[in-house]
């Protein structure tokens, strides 16, 4: 077992048994009063933009400079790294233009495996948060503490260094210190950022089976666009953007249209209660993504560099824990325990639902797919979808049979009795 796996297991079980107490108590606090009224600038979509474009500006430079001052030879770097890497758009028109025109471009040698040293970081978390704060803007507030995000960071910190030393490029030292830089800064700032209101208060998990389904599908385009992120800009490899272009416009579009579905719905009274199905849904969600925030990244690199047992065992852990807390929240709201007929009646929903969940996501991570995040991507949103479908069917089955209880148990205006108010 190499050294990498044995520091990547102690990093994941840290992350767990430490992450879950943590994350746990930061969740089960109350939100504290933002100091401001919401704005956009207070999200985390919008400073994970920022950082995108970013990215893809290092990343044109970076291929000016391989063009113009290494003549597109980057052999000697690509074999420190997987296969898959520095496949240069050295017959984009564009990019040759500004490469045969850039002056100094020796200066852009820092755009060589550096600059993005200092932006995954944030560019990781902020695209979790971003999920976080479009299911439950009260959850990412809770979570937006100094003790929450300083372990966040240093776990990501200490996974991405891991992998660095594994690799071994000539710039390694240096992209030590700008991770670890990047680790300080991200701590610092986030819990700052996640104490602003980015939301209007009141505005918490989805609770409509169709809040529920916008969700799933902006995660998913969101997902998609991280991968072609990865595949192309964190590999160096723009010259693949072409294969990926009918894609990210596909999934652009369907981001743009959730997120305004998302904002219609908030507007939207709630007329009626929801379902004690759709209701776990929701806040098995919240929990889940809650309680996963900590150990993400390790568990995901466990699985490429360490143990896939150590992952699956460490990811089991976190969603038993998760439902447990989510069950736990719905039952008190709905105080089951005091209705025998109702629990049972919830417990064989959730049944029904997890088993048809079990068996979408199973159907996810069973299709081929080029990286495991896809494969893992696709698992999530259908175990979501299946059981958003089956609770809120189920949901409505159990509300019409109360209805028509309560219709056959109403006291009935007896012949005799009308005859009498008639006189």
């Amino acid at each position: 077992m190499s050294g990498t796996a044995v520091a990547l297991h102690g990093t994941v079980l840290v992350a767990v048994l430490v992450g879950i107490p943590v994350t746990w108590r930061a969740l089960e606090r109350s939100v504290d009063p933002a100091p401001s009224a919401p704005r956009w600038w207070y999200r985390p979509g919008t400073w994970l933009a920022v950082v995108v474009v970013v990215l893809l500006a290092n990343q044109v430079l970076f291929t000016v400079w391989a063009l113009q001052a290494r003549h597109g030879d980057l052999s000697d770097l690509a074999q420190d790294v997987p296969a898959g890497w520095f496949a240069l758009a050295d017959h984009n028109r564009a990019i040759l233009w500004l490469a045969g025109h850039f002056p100094a471009s020796g200066m852009l040698s820092v755009t060589a495996l550096r600059v993005p040293s200092l932006l995954e970081l944030p560019f990781g978390l902020l695209t979790y948060l971003t999920v976080l704060n479009w299911l439950d803007p009260r959850r990412y507030r809770q979570l937006s503490r100094p003790m929450v995000f300083g372990l966040t960071c240093a776990v990501y910190t200490v996974t991405f260094c891991l992998i660095e030393l594994a690799l071994g490029t000539p710039y390694t030292a240096q992209d030590l210190v700008l991770r670890l830089i990047s680790g300080v800064v991200c701590a610092v700032v986030l819990p700052v950022l996640g104490r602003r209101r980015s939301a209007p208060d009141g505005t918490g998990a989805p609770r409509t089976a169709t809040e529920l389904v916008t969700f799933a599908a902006s995660t998913a385009a969101l997902g998609y666009l991280v991968l072609f992120m990865y595949d192309t800009v964190l590999l160096y490899s723009l010259g693949r953007v072409g294969s990926h272009v009918r894609g990210a416009l596909v999934a652009g579009g369907l981001l743009a249209v959730a997120r305004l579905g998302a904002a219609w719905l908030r507007r939207r009274p709630r007329d009626r209660p929801v379902g004690a199905g759709l209701d776990t849904v929701g806040a098995g969600l919240s929990w889940w993504l809650g309680m996963f925030l900590v150990p993400a990244l390790a568990i995901r690199y466990e699985l490429g560099f360490g143990s896939w047992i150590v992952a699956a065992a460490a990811g089991a852990l976190v969603i038993v824990v998760a439902a447990v807390a989510a069950l736990r929240e719905v039952a008190s709201r709905l105080r089951v325990a005091q209705d025998p007929a109702a629990l049972r009646i919830w417990l064989l929903q959730l049944a029904t639902a997890l088993i048809a969940a079990g068996v979408a996501a199973g159907a996810g991570l069973t299709s081929a797919a080029a990286y495991p995040e896809t494969r893992l991507m696709r698992a999530a949103v259908l175990f979501v979808l299946a059981a958003t479908l089956v609770c809120a069917g189920s949901d409505r089955l159990v509300s019409r049979r109360a209805s028509l209880g309560r219709r056959a148990t109403s006291p009935m205006v007896s012949p005799q009795s009308t005859d009498q108010l008639e006189v």
